[in-house]
């Protein structure tokens, strides 16, 4: 088994303290390219995709659909390749 790395909700915007996660864009056991969309986060002001820093195996979600998260949380692991 190789290394897990955690995917965490990245810096929106200075002013940006939190997001909704609007829609996941992959599933559990769905390969991950590095840089491909995980997923869509609202905040007030835009709607942005959070891509994949890793390649490898999407292995556990954190959030689900409609939950408020804060800047840093972990949305996602991921087995890497």
């Amino acid at each position: 088994m190789g290394e897990t790395a955690e995917i965490r909700l990245p810096q929106l915007g200075d002013t940006v303290t939190k997001a909704v996660v609007t829609t996941w864009l992959k599933q559990v056991g769905d390969a991950i390219e590095r840089d491909e969309p995980l997923l869509e986060v609202t905040t007030d002001k835009v709607t942005v995709e959070v891509p994949s820093e890793y390649a490898g195996t999407l292995r556990e979600i954190c959030v689900s659909e409609g939950e408020e998260v804060t800047m840093d949380a972990v949305l996602c692991k991921i087995a890497v390749e």
